[in-house]
Parts: structure tokens; sequence; C-alpha cells
């Protein structure tokens, strides 16, 4: 299943950034470059990202100019969905075909990137609260 929030198409600022605030969200390192989808937490299961192709992985790069892009391989081709994007502590919101969205950095560092969003994951109508995880590599 691939669900996708205007906020997966880019979740951070492209700046280096360190910082533990008070909703516990802990944040390290340079977060310029690609972001490698990984899975999703919902209600406490763990979907894995399943929609990776042998000849390339799905990423969200992040540029430091506050554009970034959200690359889809598909058939081995490079489907690009330009954003932008604006941080202010650990919230993000992201713009993509004026659509702002926006999330909770939850965890940052430098492998590891998790944010909170809302959105209907499951299709039944409701929203729920999504972690999604994204890797360097």
């Amino acid at each position: 299943m691939k669900k996708v929030s205007v906020l997966s198409l880019a979740i951070l600022s492209g700046f280096v950034i360190s910082c533990s605030s008070d909703d516990g969200a802990t944040t390290s390192g340079d977060l310029l470059g690609k972001w490698y989808n990984k899975e999703y937490k919902v209600g406490g299961q763990t979907f894995p990202y399943d929609d990776h192709e042998a000849c390339g992985k799905d990423y969200v790069q992040f540029n430091a100019d506050g554009t970034g892009a959200n690359v889809d391989v598909w058939d081995c081709v490079e489907d690009v969905a330009s954003f932008t994007y604006i941080k202010s502590g650990n919230s993000i919101t992201v713009t993509s075909d004026g659509v702002s969205d926006t999330g909770q950095i939850i965890e940052l560092s430098d492998t590891t990137l998790k944010v909170k969003v809302s959105y209907d994951f499951d299709d039944d109508g409701d929203d729920e609260t999504v972690v999604e995880v994204y890797t360097r590599s």
C-alpha cells in the first residue's frame, strides 16, 4: 500500500539543526540530500514501504534553497514532483501543487528521519496519526 501525504513529498529543512524540544523530539545533523522511504508506523503497527523497484528506490531530495523533489522510480524512470518547504522549530510545512501540509519532526539523526503527520492512511474516511520513517541508505 502506498499512501502519501503532501508532507511525504518533503519533510525536512535543508539546514544543519541541533535541538531537543519540549515535545520530546530529538534532531541533529545536516539534512541536505536524499532520504529514502523506509516504513510507516500507524496504530502500533509497522508497514514497510514496498514501492521500491529493483532498479532504484523512491526518495525525497532536500535543497538548501527551500526547494526539493519527491522522486518516484517507476519502470526504472524517475518521476519527479517538485515542492517548497518551510521549517520552524520541529514543525515543517511542505507545499506542492498549491497544497500545503504540516507535520512534526520527532526524530532526526544522520541516518534516520521520523515525521508525524495525520492523513487517511487506510482509506476508511478517518485520519490516522502516521509516523513516516526515512533513511539515508
